[in-house]
């Protein structure tokens, strides 16, 4: 079943659960932590408007540690595996349940191969888990360079299907925002997807009105993947769920 019609619910789904409920005292309180490349980062990427989406449960923490350039093999190598386990062992001493984002491929596709990624993404994934924290792989935010067709020109897709391979193997749950972002731009087409760009001529990165759309498909991703909205700590946007469900430009 394609994205836009698997996702058609969502707008419903939330509408009733927005409301706010009792946890059960066995239901940890979630925080969230964000790490990867440029393109989930807080200047450049969906992370603002994910962040956003996560008021609804007073006190949700939203902490993103996506860099510029970043790299699976980058993230050893620079201090920022050590940092990250930190911060997540931190939320998890709190007592929350802290939920971690992870999406590479931009960066690691340019330097090597896509095997070489998913070694690194394993080992990730695994010291996430031994501090506490709910790892989630996010595949990559496609790139808006299209075809003359209209169709996406990817060249990202070998570290996307990487990535899925490693959550199945490693039995995490997957957010395919690269299969979904593919989707929905392809439904939007060439124009309205640049109205997102950071700039004119940057099919990569994000303005405030591209982090607001695809963080809010991440947000709903992650419901689908992990459930009800409101024990996530995660505000519904139907209006936009509406549209980006049925291929509808919101900007």
């Amino acid at each position: 079943m394609c994205f836009l019609a698997s996702l058609s619910f969502l707008a419903l789904a939330f509408g009733a659960s927005a409301a706010p409920s009792a946890r059960a005292p066995s239901d940890r309180q979630r925080s969230f932590i964000i790490i990867g490349d440029s393109t989930s980062k807080y200047d450049g990427g969906w992370g603002p408007g994910f962040c956003i989406s996560t008021k609804d449960i007073t006190t949700v923490t939203c902490i993103n540690l996506a860099v510029s350039g970043g790299t699976t093999g980058g993230f050893f190598e620079s201090g920022l595996f050590e940092t990250s386990l930190a911060a997540v062992g931190a939320e998890a001493a709190l007592g929350h349940r802290p939920v971690v984002t992870v999406q590479y491929g931009h960066n690691d596709q340019k330097i090597a191969p896509a095997e070489g990624m998913g070694k690194n993404l394993t080992t990730i994934v695994k010291a996430i888990k031994a501090v506490g924290g709910s790892p989630i792989l996010v595949t990559s935010l496609t790139r808006r360079n299209f075809f003359a067709n209209g169709t996406i020109d990817d060249a990202l897709e070998l570290w996307a299907e990487e990535t899925i391979k490693v959550a199945h193997a490693q039995r995490l749950p997957l957010l395919d925002l690269h299969a979904q972002s593919v989707e929905y731009c392809e439904a939007i087409g060439p124009e309205a997807s640049h109205r997102l760009n950071y700039l004119p001529t940057d099919n990569t990165h994000l303005n405030p009105n591209g982090a607001t759309v695809f963080g809010r498909m991440v947000a709903d991703l992650m419901v689908a993947a992990l459930g009800n909205s409101t024990s996530l700590g995660i505000i519904a946007n139907p209006e936009l769920t509406y549209n980006i469900t049925h291929g509808i430009p919101s900007y």
